[in-house]
């Protein structure tokens, strides 16, 4: 698939049609909300697959697990699994030509663009990438990896999904607006940018 040349500077027939900051308090119960479904969806997606594949061998262990379990291996993943996150965002950003900046705000991790502009459906794949992508690599080697390996790899999927409740609202938000929406990401949100003719047709 081609990808179209980037924009970096607002077209001058654009302006501001919607600013959006996650970090609103008006906005934390549908977080919350948005949030749970994820995670919810990311256990049936994760432990389902987990019981199907290894039906055959040790029942889970998680609720009491042994020393061996505990292992830097498992805890590695999980300690990864929110930088692997931001860092699939930022390969999705590259990929339409920008550059990312990563950093911490609020002790949260994040990705960003300086002086980029996205056009809505670049935007939206930028969000939703690192829950595709994690969740669908995750449940893959759950089927190669042996049972006490594939729990926390299970267990690392919803991890993922647990930082995505802020992806899928302004993936939601963005969705809302037509194809031709240029989208500005910021740290804690976005701005939403419209041809003129759009913001004052009747």
């Amino acid at each position: 698939m081609s990808v179209a040349s980037p924009i970096t500077a607002l077209p001058p027939d654009y302006a501001e049609a919607y600013h959006l900051r996650i970090t609103q308090p008006h906005l934390w119960l549908p977080l919350l909300v948005m949030t749970v479904l994820a995670v919810t969806l990311a256990i049936v997606v994760a432990f389902v697959p987990l019981i199907l594949y290894h039906s055959g061998g040790a029942p889970l262990v998680f609720v009491h697990p042994p020393p061996s379990l505990v292992s830097p291996l498992g805890m590695g993943l999980l300690l990864a699994v929110l930088p692997l996150h931001e860092w699939v965002h930022g390969q999705t950003i590259r990929r339409y030509g920008h550059r990312p900046r990563y950093g911490i705000k609020w002790y949260a991790l994040f990705t960003t663009a300086d002086n980029a502009y996205f056009r809505r459906d670049e935007y939206v794949r930028v969000l939703l990438a690192p829950l595709w992508v994690i969740s669908l690599a995750g449940m893959a080697l759950l089927w190669w990896m042996p049972l006490e390996t594939a729990q926390w790899i299970a267990l690392a999927i919803v991890v993922n999904a647990s930082g995505a409740g802020g992806d899928l609202w302004m993936a939601w938000v963005a969705t809302r607006f037509g194809p031709e929406a240029l989208i500005r990401d910021e740290q804690d949100g976005m701005r939403v940018f419209l041809p003129e003719r759009a913001l004052y047709s009747p």
